[in-house]
C-alpha cells in the first residue's frame, strides 16, 4: 500500500487541469541540515500551475483520466442543482 506522504510530481507534469510550473518549500520552514544540502523538512510543497492556481501538493489530482472524470461529475451536478452547485 502506497503511503500518503509518497508524492511524486515534477515540473511541466499535468495536474488539475493545467501544467505545474513551479514548486516551491513552504515560507516557515528551513534548511534540515547545515551545509550546501537544500533539503527541507516539510510535509507540503506549495505548486503553481500554468493558469496562475497556487496549491498544496497534497491537492494536486495528477491523473488525467480522474481530472476529467471529476469535471463531469461536477459539471453533472451543476446541471442537476440549476446552477446553483
Amino acid at each position: 500500500m502506497a503511503s500518503k506522504y509518497n508524492r511524486h510530481y515534477a515540473i511541466g507534469m499535468f495536474a488539475n487541469g493545467s501544467v505545474i510550473k513551479e514548486i516551491k518549500y513552504p515560507a516557515d520552514t528551513k534548511q534540515a541540515w547545515q551545509g550546501d544540502c537544500p533539503a527541507r523538512n516539510t510535509l507540503h510543497m506549495w505548486i503553481k500551475l500554468e493558469n496562475g492556481q497556487f496549491l498544496r501538493d497534497d491537492e494536486l489530482v495528477l491523473d488525467k483520466k480522474k481530472w476529467d472524470a471529476l469535471q463531469k461529475a461536477e459539471q453533472f451536478i451543476s446541471e442537476i442543482s440549476g446552477g446553483v452547485a
